[in-house]
C-alpha cells in the first residue's frame, strides 16, 4: 500500500510479451493461443473491471526471456465499506 493506493504485482518467469503484440494484449478477443484454446477475454475483462469499475490501473513490465509482471493499482476506500447480505449463506474459501 502506497499513499491512497494498494498495489498488487503478479509475476511469472515465462518468455515475456513479444513487442509486436504489446499494444493488443488488453483488446477483447485478442489471443495468441490456437483456435479453441482461449477466448482472449481474460486481460480485457481484468482491465475493464480494474480501470472502469474501480478507478484503478493495470499495467505491466515485461522482459523477453525473463517474464512479465502485471501491476494492479486500486484506490483505497476512505472508510471500510459496509458488507451487504442478500440473506443467502456466505461460505468461507478457507
Amino acid at each position: 500500500h502506497e499513499g491512497d493506493w494498494v498495489e498488487i504485482r503478479v509475476c511469472d518467469t515465462g518468455t515475456g510479451i513479444p513487442e509486436a503484440i504489446r499494444s493488443k494484449i488488453f483488446d477483447p478477443f485478442f489471443t495468441t493461443k490456437e483456435v479453441g484454446k482461449g477466448t482472449g477475454q481474460g486481460l480485457a475483462i481484468a482491465h475493464s473491471v480494474i480501470v472502469d469499475k474501480f478507478g484503478g490501473t493495470l499495467t505491466y513490465e515485461t522482459t523477453a526471456g525473463k517474464g512479465t509482471t502485471f501491476i494492479i493499482r486500486l484506490p483505497l476506500a476512505p472508510e471500510p465499506l459496509p458488507m451487504e447480505h442478500s440473506g443467502e449463506k456466505v461460505h468461507s474459501l478457507r
